[in-house]
């Protein structure tokens, strides 16, 4: 497997593909993304044990959707738009069950646990951001999370997300806006 370690991720993923999905290079795709797609996905949903299952549940999404790259984007673009359909859809089905039966709402859940000190841990600057963002509508919120800690182009987030790039500039905008009103930042 020494061969495939000077690989692109595009060629490596074109190996995997075309030898018939063998597990050694899924585990080295998986290797060179799970930390990205980690903390994509825990930017999105905040709580670890939340981003820990959406992960995983990425990885199973890339290995049976495979045959369905067509290699004229980014393997990145690819796997990040799976990483946010999985955790939208997660969130979703979140809400969903909190709207049933009235226990839960979700960002005043993750918010309480920020204040709490459960997740995510950080100085008092790091969980007031992170509050900051609990406060953002949604697509507000991933935008920021893409550009800030991700960053990625307009471009990039476009193909993810399905949204044109002034849309994303002024969500962009507006979010940050935001954010500094509830920090306090002139």
């Amino acid at each position: 497997m020494q061969k495939y370690q000077s690989f692109s991720n595009e060629e490596l993923f074109k190996a995997f593909v075309d030898q018939n999905k063998p597990e050694d290079l899924f585990r080295q795709i998986m290797e060179r993304f799970k930390q990205k797609v980690y903390w994509q996905v825990r930017r999105i949903l905040v709580l670890h044990s939340d981003a820990d299952e959406v992960s995983q549940i990425v990885f199973i999404k890339l290995w049976q959707n495979a045959e369905s790259f067509k290699f004229n984007s980014a393997l990145s673009s690819f796997i990040y738009r799976i990483a946010y359909n999985e955790s939208i859809s997660f969130l979703k089905q979140k809400n969903r069950f909190s709207s049933l039966d009235g226990l839960l709402d979700v960002d005043g859940h993750y918010s309480n646990s920020i204040d709490h000190g459960h997740e995510p841990d950080g100085d008092e600057i790091a969980a007031r951001l992170q509050k900051a963002l609990l406060k953002l509508p949604e697509k507000q919120r991933l935008v920021f999370n893409y550009r800030y800690f991700d960053e990625l182009s307009y471009k990039d987030i476009s193909d993810i997300t399905g949204t044109s790039e002034g849309a994303l500039k002024a969500s962009y905008h507006h979010a940050t806006e935001k954010i500094k009103i509830f920090l306090g930042i002139d």
